[in-house]
């Protein structure tokens, strides 16, 4: 590293130029042990070695047991990290390490979940420098145990497919048969991949993504969700009051009818309001956004539902009920807060929950999502295994606000 650009993009040199060596732990035992391969570390050795007792292979030089070594010790880590296996975002590349390393387990023999089973050894070799694995080797164990059962139940399956696929003497796998693969049997294209380059043969990815493609859009065409037109808002923020107020004085500085700005909103019209302030809360984080009436002389414009048109924009959905509202009008924006109370008190109970959930399930337990309106909240997790009756019902004692008891009525 040698320069620092410079917001003109001219070019300054640094103080101090330096070198990034990646040197990281690996590498660094590497050399402290006087090896040539990561591989042949003390932490790596003692994998490798209890890697064969899992799968019966016996030659220890098997690559296969070096990519088993490596993928305990990231799966393991990223668990305890709070990391469980999904189908999106880092959740998805956590599966497709896992399922890589089971694949490699079944290459060397291995019918039956195994690699669960490592969790105990590096826990035990590692467990000093790092107390958090340590402490939650069961539940890695469980997580990387219920994902490995779960792929077990259709890989010899998506193999026979791939086998058979590939029996004709074919030098590429079709990319519509590596797609059935990814979409019916849980196997990633690179896994696909993998098992290909190992015969000396490649996938036809240009097949794979068209084959997705076309998926992606008989979903779109399927579907009963359709996207608002967005609204094209170029003036100030607006300031939210909600948190002190619920009623105030306001003023209204854009309207909207079908996606397109007007000057004015009449009876029976819908569109969406802009004010200048604002005690309605726009929908986030879960919570539906707040409900209301906007009223001027005359006029009434009952709101349904606030959201955010940018980050510091609110617009107010509804219809106008009478007269008209035009730009500039003065008006007061009065939240429902009968409404407005009850989903507060549920957007209370999804802490409550989750603060229950995690002295029940464990610490692991993170919100990944939530749902909260008047009626009742919906709260999000990701688990390792389906919520038991006892623990729903552990659960619920433990999300219950301990009240003080209350006083004896007092003598008439």
């Amino acid at each position: 590293m040698q320069f620092d650009m410079q917001p003109d993009g001219s070019l300054k040199n640094l103080p101090a130029p330096c070198v990034d060596t990646g040197m990281g732990l690996e590498r660094l035992a590497a050399i402290l042990q006087h090896v040539h391969s990561n591989y042949e570390i003390d932490i790596f050795d003692a994998l490798i070695k209890a890697a064969p007792r899992e799968t019966g292979e016996k030659d220890l030089n098997n690559k296969s047991l070096r990519v088993i070594a490596d993928h305990i010790r990231a799966t393991a880590f990223l668990v305890s990290d709070g990391v469980n296996p999904s189908n999106e975002g880092r959740g998805y590349v956590q599966r497709r390490i896992i399922r890589r390393a089971i694949r490699h387990g079944y290459k060397l023999g291995k019918k039956t979940p195994f690699f669960h089973k490592l969790v105990a050894d590096l826990a035990q070799l590692m467990g000093d420098a790092y107390p958090r694995l340590a402490a939650q080797a069961e539940r890695i164990t469980d997580v990387l145990r219920v994902e490995e059962e779960r792929f077990f139940e259709t890989l010899e399956i998506g193999m026979q497919i791939l086998d058979a696929a590939l029996s004709d003497g074919t030098q590429v796998l079709p990319g519509d048969v590596a797609f059935k693969l990814h979409d019916t049997y849980g196997f990633p294209l690179d896994l696909s991949a993998d098992v290909c380059r190992e015969r000396g043969l490649s996938v036809d990815e240009v097949g794979f993504g068209a084959a997705m493609d076309k998926q992606r859009a008989q979903a779109r065409a399927a579907g009963k969700f359709k996207m608002d037109r967005a609204l094209e808002y170029t003036g100030e923020g607006n300031a939210f009051t909600g948190y002190e107020l619920l009623e105030e004085p306001a003023k209204v500085v854009a309207l909207y009818a079908d996606g397109v700005a007007v000057q004015a909103l009449n009876a029976g019209q819908s569109g969406v309001v802009v004010l200048n302030t604002t005690p309605f809360y726009a929908e986030s984080g879960g919570q539906v956004g707040d409900q209301g009436r906007i009223t001027a002389s005359g006029a009434v414009f009952t709101v349904d539902d606030t959201q955010k048109i940018k980050a510091d924009v609110f617009g107010h959905h509804g219809t106008q009920e009478e007269g008209s509202l035009k730009v500039g009008d003065a008006v007061t924006a009065q939240v429902n807060t009968a409404v407005c109370a009850a989903t507060v008190r549920n957007h209370s109970a999804t802490h409550l929950m989750h603060k229950a959930l995690r002295e029940v399930l464990g610490e692991h337990v993170q919100q990944k999502g939530s749902l909260v309106n008047a009626e009742r909240t919906r709260f999000d997790f990701a688990h390792n295994a389906p919520v038991t009756d006892a623990q729903i019902r552990e659960i619920e004692g433990a999300s219950t606000p301990k009240f003080f008891p209350t006083s004896p009525p007092m003598p008439a």
